[in-house]
């Protein structure tokens, strides 16, 4: 009703230019298309029935096709249906306007398709979808895409994107400014992001690499991989796996049933799963590890200093490979442990000794100085084993 009126507007002002429009029969459709050209703006807003399509170019213009179907008995049906829903497109002082709604039908089984070809130069667009896929490429201002049920694509975007879907996939590739997305039942993809980027998901897996910016990823029913992230990235879900590589910032990784892969995290890494294994390498500054079911394996990175570190895990292996010249010291300790080789070191000099309880089970614990000395590495297992590594 809202766009209804505004055409009533625009056409008493006389700012809707006509477009061209022909109908065809198609099978058992009536099929109407509709081609137009309005005066761009620096802004742009969209809204539409089904998919949209919204490509940037070099023209000056705004050009416009509109194709519409619907089921009826006869053309003066179809047209009568197709006028209850006008296609308005104009422009309002910086912004130029395109709507198209849907008949009041209930078993036309209507459709509509809008394909837009746009100024790259302009400085924002907003595009909502009642139900349809939206495909935007080569902008240079900011983007905001919404769609109640469908995909959405988003390709070389110089300004900030907001992307939301009730239903379907997210895939962004090549994103100047911030990010901000969210999907209530599909997968997230981001490829070349040149700032920082919050991805989530209810329902799917996401996917980022090479982004130069800060990386928030949140999933609660899928996997997460992220790879070349130039700042600090954080990512949770509540079951399935994580794998990252390549990131330049911290890392904090947390999942509800799955495992954790993270290789090549100078900066810090922080990693906690309830059922799965935890896998470490190349990794550096202070790194925490918490498997509530699981081993976990570590490969701290050589010539990078280590911050005060912890290793825990209740069930499993604590695999550990310090470099022969990394300055730490290690407190070590398995609670539950029958025998003294429930740790195991290629270092002389941490001592493993076996603690008798008369109270209860005996523990094993290891200490020692490496290289003088430095940052802690706590390695806690309650029931399982410990294994300290020289990595040459």
């Amino acid at each position: 009703m809202r766009n209804r009126n505004l055409l009533l507007m625009l056409l008493a002002l006389g700012l809707v230019l006509p477009a061209a429009a022909a109908i065809r029969k198609e099978g058992g459709y009536w099929v109407e298309v509709k081609e137009g050209a309005i005066p761009a703006g620096t802004r742009l807003r969209i809204t539409s029935v089904g998919p949209i399509s919204v490509q940037g170019d070099s023209g000056k213009d705004i050009r416009y096709k509109v194709t519409r179907k619907l089921r009826a008995a006869k053309l003066e049906e179809a047209e009568r249906l197709l006028e209850q829903a006008p296609v308005a497109a104009a422009l309002q002082n910086v912004t130029a306007v395109i709507s198209n709604e849907s008949p009041s039908c209930r078993r036309c089984g209507f459709s509509s398709e809008l394909e837009i070809r746009v100024p790259y130069r302009t400085h924002r667009a907003v595009v909502d979808s009642e139900g349809g896929s939206l495909r935007v490429r080569s902008l240079l201002g900011r983007l905001n895409a919404n769609t109640h049920a469908g995909s959405i694509t988003v390709e070389d975007v110089e300004g900030s994107v907001r992307a939301n879907t009730a239903g379907g996939n997210i895939t962004l590739t090549s994103i100047g400014g911030e990010i901000l997305c969210d999907t209530a039942g599909g997968s997230i993809t981001l490829d070349g992001g040149r700032a920082n980027a919050t991805l989530t998901t209810s329902g799917g897996s996401i996917s980022a690499t090479n982004v130069r910016g800060t990386v928030r990823a949140e999933t609660a029913g899928g996997g997460i991989t992220a790879e070349k992230i130039a700042g600090d990235l954080i990512a949770g879900t509540s079951g399935g796996t994580i794998k990252i590589n390549d990131v330049g910032g911290r890392v904090r990784a947390e999942s509800a049933g799955g495992s954790v892969n993270v290789t090549s995290a100078p900066q810090g890494v922080r990693v906690e799963t309830a059922g799965g294994k935890i896998y470490l390498r190349d990794v550096a500054g202070a790194v925490v590890a918490a498997n509530a079911t699981g081993s976990i394996q570590v490969y701290f990175l050589s010539g990078r200093p280590l911050g005060d570190s912890l290793l825990e895990t209740n069930v499993g292996s604590i695999d550990v490979w310090l470099p022969a010249d990394l300055k730490v010291t290690i407190d070590a300790i398995v609670e539950l442990a029958g025998n003294p080789n429930r740790i195991q070191s290629d270092f002389s000099a941490i001592r493993v000794r076996r603690d008798e309880d008369s109270f209860g089970p005996a523990s094993v614990t290891a200490e020692g100085v490496l290289n003088g000395g430095g940052p802690v590495l706590r390695i806690l297992n309650t029931a399982g084993q410990i294994k300290i590594r020289r990595l040459e």
